[in-house]
This record gives structure tokens, sequence and C-alpha cells, in this order.
């Protein structure tokens, strides 16, 4: 009897056999899952690459192609980083190269004191010297020649010293505040960037233009907008407005359509995006910012 029973029990045996088997390479799977993710996050918080795994099946060419994919993003970055190096060095090798003859010409301009048109000239040598100077800030920016120092801000407080810099300048502005949200920025870079777009806000509405500043914090972002009544811009020119030299047909005169190039650069080195659309009765400008745990790598 005792064969017999065996056998009757023998299909739920090899049953549990099958599951516990099951449950093992399960559990395996997930350790490795769990190590593989923890990998991808060890490269995007420290630049460790993933190892490449020798295991022929799915999980192991999983993780291989990961790692190609790492050294593929670290050999792709040094080339940029590269490229916008010899950028930044060939801009600033131009930029030396005219100064010294504008410092030459507004020399001879303020000698020249009875000249007809001494005074625009020199407007003009002045202008000039800005423009120069501007995009190679531009260009350095751009490649990393600047040290970002990034410490936790409250952006309204950031909002409020912008407002308290352009009201004297912009008398008839009403510049309105509302939401806060802390984040980890460069705390002059970011005033720079965002008051740019204020500046540019001002100048484009009318005298008792209204701009107003919103700052809306999310779970795994924050975003702050800045909306005028200013009458907005033509749609075509919207892809332009970031792009070094572009200037609107409504930009005042002293313009040179570099102060939002800027401004992206600086939005971008926070790892963020800035977007602009027409609204109902104005230009809207959007940054968004990541929130970036304090021991990432930025």
């Amino acid at each position: 009897m005792q064969p017999i029973k065996l056998i009757c029990f023998l299909p739920g045996i090899v049953l549990v056999l099958v599951l516990a088997v099951f449950i093992v390479f399960s559990v395996i799977r997930r350790r490795k899952m769990r190590a593989l993710t923890k990998s991808i996050d060890d490269f995007l918080l420290t630049g460790a690459l993933t190892p490449f795994s020798t295991e022929d099946n799915m999980l192991g060419r999983l993780q291989s192609g990961i790692c190609e994919l790492e050294n593929r993003i670290l050999q792709e970055r040094s080339f940029t980083q590269k490229k916008e190096k010899e950028n930044t060095e060939f801009i600033s090798d131009i930029s030396h190269q005219l100064k010294t003859p504008l410092a030459g010409i507004r020399l001879y301009c303020e000698m020249e004191q009875s000249g007809l048109y001494t005074e625009k000239e020199l407007v003009l040598i002045e202008k000039m010297e800005k423009l120069i100077a501007n995009v190679l800030r531009l260009e350095k920016i751009r490649s990393d020649a600047y040290e970002m120092h990034f410490r936790l801000c409250e952006l309204s407080k950031t909002a409020n010293e912008i407002r308290a810099v352009m009201q004297p300048i912009f008398p008839g502005k009403e510049i309105t505040i509302s939401g806060s949200a802390a984040m980890r920025v460069d705390p002059e870079w970011f005033s720079e960037a965002l008051g740019n777009v204020v500046k540019n806000a001002c100048e484009h509405t009318g005298e008792s233009g209204k701009i107003s500043i919103l700052i809306e914090s999310g779970e795994r972002s924050v975003s702050i907008r800045v909306q005028d009544n200013g009458g907005g811009v033509p749609e075509d020119e919207l892809p332009l407005l970031f792009d070094r030299f572009h200037r609107t047909a409504f930009a005042v005169p002293a313009s040179a359509g570099i102060g939002l190039a800027i401004t992206k650069a600086i939005v971008e080195k926070h790892h963020g995006i800035i977007s602009a659309q027409n609204t109902g009765d104005g230009l809207c400008v959007t940054i968004c910012l990541p929130v970036i745990d304090a021991n990432m790598k930025i």
C-alpha cells in the first residue's frame, strides 16, 4: 500500500518542487534587477559605469546593453564638452582681438570732443563692447567655464529681490509675485536668468504694464511662470526667442538679442528647460526645474 500512496502524492511533490524552483529563480532575478537598477542610479549620481555582463541570458544582455549605452553617453558628453571648449576659445580669441581696436577708436573719439558725431560714435562703441562681453559670457556658460555653486534657496525671495531692482527702472509697471518653492540653484546665476525674463517682460509692455511671477512646486519639478500683458509675439518667432542675436519686431533699440539666450544657457546648467507661449493678452515664459537630490552630481 505504501508505494501506491507514494505514487498518489508524487504529482503534489513535483508541483511543490517546481514552485520552489520558480520562487528561487524569481528571488534571484529580482535581486539582479535591484542590483542593475542601483547600478543605473549610481551612474546617474556618480558616473560609475554598470559592469559588463558575461551571462548569455536576457538579463545579462540587458546589463551589457546598459553598459554600452553608458559608455556612449560618456563619450558624447566628452566630445560635446571638447567642442564647446574649442568654440569658447575661438570666441574668446576673437573678442580679445576686437577689444584692442575698439579701445583705440574709443580713445580717439574721446580726444576729439568737438566732432559732430562723437557722442553717437561713443554710444555705438559702448554697445559693441557690451555685445562682445555678453557673447563671450554666453559661450563660457555653455562650456562650463564658470563654476556653479548650488544651494537651497527660496525662489519667492529671489523674485522679490528682482522686483525691487526692476521697480525703479520701470516705475509704471505692476509686478506681482505668487507662490513659493525651495530649490537648489546657484543664487547669482539663477537670479540673472529670471531677471532677464522679467526685464524682457517689462520692456515689452505698455507704460502701465502688468507682469506676474507665479511659482509652483510639484513632486518632481518646480515651475516659474512670468506672464505679461504686452500682446505677445508672432507665432513664428516663439521658437526663436531664446536664440542668440534674435530680436523681435517689438524689441527695444538697445537690445542685442542675447539676454534670453544667456537665460536659456543658465537654465540648462540647472538641468531645466525654458519655453514661451502666447496667452490671451501677452507672453508667458515658463522655467521648469527638476527637483534634484542634494547628493546628485550637478
